[in-house]
């Protein structure tokens, strides 16, 4: 595996003159979208509010300028990504030598835990030796509003074939479901081919399109008979180019639930016959947890099953009876919109603890630490707090209220380094380079208080008590590598469950995998949704108290 970036740099010369797509008006990002060039990281959406969007201009002027707020102009020139791995926060993918962008950690977490064999050819099959019946090839895709992962499947032997994962190309038009939500409702009048829905299905499209070509062609294989699809529905609406604007205003409410076939040729998928889309609960809890608890949950057992990714969607219960809902966690604890945040790559700080008196780390890779992941911001937040650093609201202390032996880590930041911060300009050395500030840490108590709300409405739902749980699962690549212990300390889950807490991996991928190969796994997927009770918690009774009280530790 390289340690190539995965956006390599890319140079642009803009000529107004040849390009009817673009004027003087268009901002750097608007013209990288609508020429498919990747490589720019937007967690805010392009509002300019999360300052990572920075590229180089190097004419007319020379400096670094954020893409959304810059617009351009005739003879521009810009540079896009970086050229070599440096370590810097950019270095969060790599590629591998068949071309497919893959996520490090990522792809480790598909490798170790998909719950099927897997065997990856590494040279191209002759013509002659590929298998002439389409019958004998499946594939299925779990899409997510950060990562796609997508496998193909040999019938016969149900074994995983081939694998490909990578960042979902629609990050640059934000983070979470709420922006790409935004992104879709503002369609361009003059050029319906540029609006954002349009976009953002083609950018989906063909990222599914090159893997299952690539993956076809890798195991000798000709098309794939039957194409399983997991996905939030919002991701799903936009595969499908439906508009989700309807969920972004009350009452929520999607044009399409799916959890039946379509024709994947309708959206220009190839080298597909059928496809299946996972049923949807609701606007926000969608076929990717309908597929993970499929998979994963015991019918004979009580379970709560969170899926804590920026949507936050969870569910109890068992047999035939479920509640869920979905939280408006936001993106913090995947390292969008926080300071030194970052994906789990080479350089991210992935833990952090206590040892006598200094706060020690470990980096993944092994490299110097340039930043902090999701697993190493909860662990940051229990560690502070263990340590007295922060107190029960979340305020960085300082002077005599700041234990003597951790003095030294707590420093004052330049207010542009704050992000122009309302609060104390305070913040915690973590790693050399690697701090939280105290913005960092309100964003990161809204992320953990609207999860911790959420577990709080279904418990009164369903009318149970944290001690009633048999099993406390934990889906989705953020929830396999977070440290169950450092997330109860904050609070994001009842201390009591602590001991009943397991991961499962990628549920969602496994749940696509095992409908792909069987009707009956598609059918128990298809009488999940049907068994789930959804609670919208913008109108729920008292939310906004319980929301506020979870925000304290």
């Amino acid at each position: 595996m390289s340690n190539e970036v995965n956006y390599m740099q890319q140079r642009i010369t803009i000529n107004l003159n040849t390009d009817s797509k673009t004027t003087d008006k268009t901002t750097i990002l608007e013209y990288c979208r609508s020429h498919g060039i990747a490589g720019i990281e937007t967690p805010c959406g392009g509002k300019g509010t999360c300052g990572k969007c920075k590229v180089t201009v190097t004419k007319p002027y020379y400096k670094d300028v954020l893409a959304c707020q810059t617009k351009i102009c005739d003879g521009m020139e810009i540079i896009v990504g970086r050229k070599e791995s440096t370590g810097t926060k950019e270095d969060s993918m790599v590629v591998l030598k068949n071309g497919g962008n893959v996520s490090e950690k990522f792809n480790e977490h598909v490798n170790e835990h998909v719950n099927r064999n897997v065997v990856l050819k590494e040279e191209t099959a002759n013509e002659s030796e590929k298998v002439e019946s389409n019958e004998d090839t499946l594939a299925a895709c779990d899409i997510g509003t950060t990562t796609v992962v997508c496998y193909l499947i040999d019938k016969e032997t149900g074994q995983i074939i081939s694998t490909r994962s990578g960042a979902n190309p629609q990050r640059s038009f934000g983070a979470d479901v709420l922006s790409r939500i935004d992104a879709a409702a503002r369609a361009d009048d003059n050029d319906k081919a540029n609006g954002g829905l349009q976009m953002m299905q083609t950018q989906i499209v063909s990222l599914l399109n090159g893997w299952i070509s690539e993956m076809l062609t890798e195991c000798g294989r000709t098309k794939v008979s039957r194409f399983s699809v997991a996905g939030n529905t919002v991701m799903c609406h936009l595969l499908m180019g439906i508009s989700p604007e309807k969920l972004g205003k009350a009452p929520f409410m999607p044009d399409e639930y799916f959890g039946r076939e379509f024709n994947p040729l309708d959206i220009g998928l190839e080298n597909c016959q059928t496809m299946i889309i996972f049923p949807a609960v609701s606007g926000f809890v969608g076929g990717d947890i309908t597929a993970g608890m499929m998979e994963t949950v015991n019918c004979n057992e009580l379970t709560l099953y969170l899926d804590i990714g920026t949507n936050g969607e969870m569910a109890l219960g068992k047999g035939d009876r479920y509640v869920c809902c979905a939280t408006a966690a936001g993106p913090a604890f995947e390292g969008a919109q926080i300071e030194l945040g970052m994906p789990a790559a080479k350089g991210a700080v992935d833990k952090v603890w206590l040892e006598g008196r200094r706060i020690k780390y470990s980096v993944i890779g092994n490299d110097r630490p340039v930043g902090l992941c999701g697993s190493g911001l909860i662990d940051a937040l229990a560690v502070l707090l263990k340590a007295g650093i922060i107190d029960e609201n979340g305020t960085i202390l300082s002077g005599q209220e700041l234990p003597i032996l951790f003095r030294s880590y707590v420093f004052e930041v330049e207010a542009e380094e704050t992000a122009q911060s309302t609060e104390l300009s305070l913040a915690v050395h973590i790693a050399p380079g690697v701090y939280i500030t105290q913005e960092d840490i309100r964003k990161l108590q809204l992320a953990k208080g609207a999860i911790a709300a959420g577990i709080e409405v279904l418990f009164k739902e369903y009318g149970c008590t944290p001690c009633n749980i048999d099993v406390l699962t934990f889906a989705g690549g953020f929830g396999n590598y977070i440290d169950k212990a450092s997330a109860a300390a904050i609070g994001l889950f009842p201390q009591e469950l602590l001991d009943k807490a397991k991961e499962v991996g990628n549920a969602a991928g496994n749940g696509a995998v095992s409908a792909a190969l069987s009707q009956e796994a598609w059918e128990r997927a298809l009488e999940i949704s049907g068994n789930m009770r959804y609670i919208e918690l913008a109108s729920y009774p008292h939310f906004n108290e319980m929301y506020v009280e979870h925000m304290n530790f």
